[in-house]
């Protein structure tokens, strides 16, 4: 993995601090977390690369930026091309991410039972954050609902080897 982009070295920080935190408590506010990510989505013309912006026309495509050496935490770009979206997950680790380029929206939704309640509707422009995930009870549907291809930034508390595979908790669809 290349070294981090100077504009994500104090995301990559607080990412570190807030893992131990929420490693040593299984929670934590995430001030720091959340200030550092918004900085760097407002700094996307430093680190946002052309390869960045490259999207599937099948998914969501998600793009490695760094790996904690410790394996604690990664950082990710995502890119969404229009009317793209996520299958209605919840996280199964700690998740914080803002839009770095373009319109996301953001349903949330509560699963008392059976059937899915949904909370809310956010949508998140350029330089905006979502709030801070700590693996909890909540599912949502991220999505692009627009005409231009969107770019997120995301941190996750995973292992980049579960990067795939140890992230969403899937809302089972009838």
């Amino acid at each position: 993995m290349n070294p981090i982009h100077p504009d994500l070295a104090p995301l990559a920080r607080a990412a570190k601090a807030f893992s131990k935190e929420f490693r040593a408590t299984g929670t934590g506010t995430g001030t720091e977390l959340s200030a550092a990510l918004r900085e760097a989505v407002g700094k996307r013309t430093g680190w946002l690369r052309r390869e960045h912006r490259v999207g599937d026309p099948a998914h969501y495509m998600r793009h490695l930026i760094y790996v904690d050496p410790d394996d604690e935490f990664v950082i990710t770009a995502i890119t969404w091309l229009p009317e793209q979206h996520s299958p209605v997950h919840g996280h199964y680790v700690w998740c914080a991410y803002g839009v770095a380029d373009g319109e996301l929206t953001e349903e949330q939704f509560r699963a008392p039972g059976k059937m899915l309640e949904p909370i809310g509707t956010k949508v998140l422009r350029a330089g905006e954050i979502a709030d801070l995930d700590l693996g909890g009870p909540i599912y949502h549907r991220v999505s692009n609902r627009t005409r231009r291809p969107l770019v997120s930034l995301h941190v996750y508390g995973v292992a980049a080897d579960r990067l795939t595979t140890g992230i969403n908790r899937i809302y089972p669809e009838e």
